[in-house]
């Protein structure tokens, strides 16, 4: 079974016609998160927040106390596009300027021009995003 991230949006917009799958991404997730460090941009494992609401769903069922997590904290995080542009846009720059730093370079620079279309039509209409993993 392959993992991929893809964008979730706060609330929907008519102005998105694809919703663009990281594959690419979520296969070289741990050597994207070491040059945002290099860098000193937002980790893109950073904006990974769909797993709470599911979990406080489950949690309210059962009963369980989350100890700060899940339903006391309003459910699953959501984050600024621009930020998400900022990381986007940095780690793309980094592989276009030198490609063998990064296994599936082609691959993962066509992924973020998608990321980056989906996220400046979110930041042009102030709609939050988070990353979610399809597995």
């Amino acid at each position: 079974m392959s993992e991929s991230y893809y964008i979730a949006l706060e609330q929907d917009l008519d102005e998105i016609d694809i919703m663009p799958s990281g594959k690419a991404v979520a296969k070289m997730m741990d050597r994207l998160d070491e040059i945002t460090d290099e860098i000193g941009v937002t980790r893109l494992s950073d904006f990974i927040g769909g797993e709470s609401e599911d979990l406080s769903e489950i949690a309210e069922q059962e009963g369980w106390d989350l100890g700060g997590f899940g339903p006391s904290t309003g459910g699953a995080q959501w984050f600024d596009a621009s930020d998400g542009l900022d990381t986007v846009r940095a780690l793309a720059g980094y592989i276009e300027s030198d490609p063998d730093s990064i296994k599936r370079a082609k691959a993962l620079l066509e992924e973020f021009a998608e990321f980056d279309k989906v996220l400046e039509i979110a930041r042009q209409h102030n709609v939050r995003f988070r990353l979610e993993v399809d597995y």
